[in-house]
């Protein structure tokens, strides 16, 4: 059994998109592989990202996304605005059920590690409790730098076991691309694996097989 937390250094850096990648890499393998997001806001209808990475899972959504909340904000903040409260101990219950279950469990965060779940209690947290080892994605472009170091720092303070930085997204006219890998490794020693910026959500195979040879699933 293994496990991995994916977690970002904002919203909408590609997280979700990562976990799909991953997920479909580990099934070409023929790897028994499930996906979880113990939380997921801005639902509607059915939750987005659980439904996509249901699609290559096979997984019923339920146990996909155990939590729900239809305003897109943090967990925590979900529960304030919206009522209602979720247990930590179930969530973890239904964590240790899939651990047997399946040879990987790909772990997906909402934001960032410093995201609340509950009131004093954030994704560091989980992935410390949960014994989890964590992938952190990044943007590509300017302003990643200050976001891809605080969150290191931060996983880096809680003593958790980070797998590697993936930063997504290369190839605009951004000058910084240039060197905020360069700077990134400098900072915390981690050399970053850089994602061009692709159409649709798969990448093609050279850059899947690179993805989990990077995390060394």
């Amino acid at each position: 059994m293994d496990a991995l937390l994916i977690t970002g250094t904002d919203t909408g850096v590609g997280k979700t998109f990562m976990a799909y990648n991953l997920a479909y890499a580990l099934k070409e393998r023929g790897i028994n592989v499930g996906y979880l997001k113990p939380v997921e806001t801005d639902v509607k209808t059915l939750p987005a990202d659980g439904s996509l990475l249901a699609s290559v899972t096979g997984q019923d959504i339920k146990e996909v996304v155990p939590v729900t909340f239809s305003l897109p904000l943090s967990p925590y903040a979900g529960i304030l605005e919206e009522g209602g409260d979720f247990s930590l101990e179930e969530l973890y219950t239904h964590f240790e059920k899939m651990l047997r279950k399946y040879s990987i469990v790909i772990v997906e965060g909402a934001g960032g590690i410093a995201v609340p779940i509950k009131k004093g209690y954030d994704y560091a947290r989980l992935a410390k409790d949960w014994n989890l080892p964590i992938l952190i994605v990044a943007r590509a472009g300017l302003g990643t730098i200050n976001h891809t170091f605080l969150s290191w720092f931060y996983a880096k303070e809680m003593h958790l076991n980070i797998r590697g930085i993936v930063m997504n997204g290369f190839g605009s006219d951004d000058v910084s691309e240039k060197t905020n890998a360069r700077i990134i490794e400098e900072l915390t020693g981690i050399k970053p694996l850089k994602i061009p910026k692709i159409e649709g959500s798969l990448l093609p195979t050279y850059l899947r097989e690179a993805l989990l040879d990077f995390i060394r699933l």
